[in-house]
């Protein structure tokens, strides 16, 4: 089964130069793309891949990228190393931001990723870092049987 990322590398592949998209507050599809111009190449590339009423009804835009998905899907699979060191709560792939996300219990926790990040050749620029809340698993309580 193929996971969201994935996905959105196929519709980088139909459409070199995509680096993800989201629906913004007017309710539009914003698309991030190096070449602005493919917004309609992107529209098609993105209803194929994800149907037909994946475009929202208030229409597309384009937002100028930085990376394509391709980029930012490796760099958040080799970030996910970080998720190791203490205090680090989170790796994603934010199409929001065209970025790594990586969320930290404490803003003191920011240089030692950036360390990390440093040694894995991910540019620091890629990447934001913002203090989240930790992640907790939540597990069913067990009732013994008697």
């Amino acid at each position: 089964m193929e996971r969201h990322d994935d996905l959105l590398v196929r519709v980088e592949q139909q459409v070199p130069g995509f680096g993800g998209m989201f629906v913004d507050r007017e309710g539009r599809l914003a698309v991030y793309l190096l070449d602005p111009s493919q917004l309609g190449a992107a529209r098609a590339a993105i209803e194929a891949v994800f149907g037909a009423d994946s475009v929202a009804t208030a229409g597309a835009r384009a937002l100028p990228g930085q990376y394509v998905v391709s980029q930012l899907k490796a760099w958040s699979e080799m970030a996910a190393a970080v998720l190791e060191l203490p205090g680090v709560t989170a790796v994603d792939l934010d199409e929001a931001t065209n970025r790594v996300a990586i969320g930290v219990e404490h803003k003191s926790r920011t240089r030692v990723v950036e360390r990390a990040l440093s040694a894995m050749a991910i540019p620091r620029q890629a990447v934001t870092i913002q203090v989240t809340e930790s992640i907790r698993r939540v597990h069913p309580h067990v009732r013994p049987t008697s």
